[in-house]
């Protein structure tokens, strides 16, 4: 009989940590870098398939995006459109040619919250929305 309890009970604590080491994660959340002065966030609302992208708090994209594969999800901006491949540490990385050469950017999760948010009214916006053309 104690074996049996024993046996049950390994199986059920392999299953938890089964669980918990293979969860793969999932692109939501607040994501932000910092490259060559500029801070570059993307907001990702699970809710509605949908984004935001600012430049230093301006609003420079917004759009929807899809998931492709279990790790890789095409976005569909209004100034851009790119594939991205979710990291297992909920990071990925992006491009903009103006800001960083071409190098990948990485964009580290700091918040799995999705919820709206808004950095207020610039008058220069249109300067950082042409970092993405």
């Amino acid at each position: 009989m104690k074996k049996s309890k024993l046996i049950i009970l390994s199986i059920a604590i392999i299953f938890i940590l089964w669980g918990f080491i293979s969860k793969t994660p999932t692109l939501k959340g607040f994501y932000q870098s910092e490259v060559n002065g500029y801070h570059i966030q993307i907001l990702i609302r699970e809710e509605d398939n949908s984004f935001v992208e600012w430049i230093d708090n301006r609003e420079v994209d917004r759009g929807t995006y899809e998931k492709v594969d279990t790790s890789l999800y095409t976005i569909k901006g209004n100034k851009q459109s790119f594939e991205l491949t979710l990291n297992d540490d909920n990071s990925f990385e992006i491009v903009i040619n103006k800001l960083n050469n071409g190098n990948p950017i990485s964009m580290k999760n700091i918040s799995t919250d999705d919820y709206r948010i808004s950095f207020g009214k610039w008058d220069d916006v249109d300067k950082y929305k042409s970092l993405l053309d």
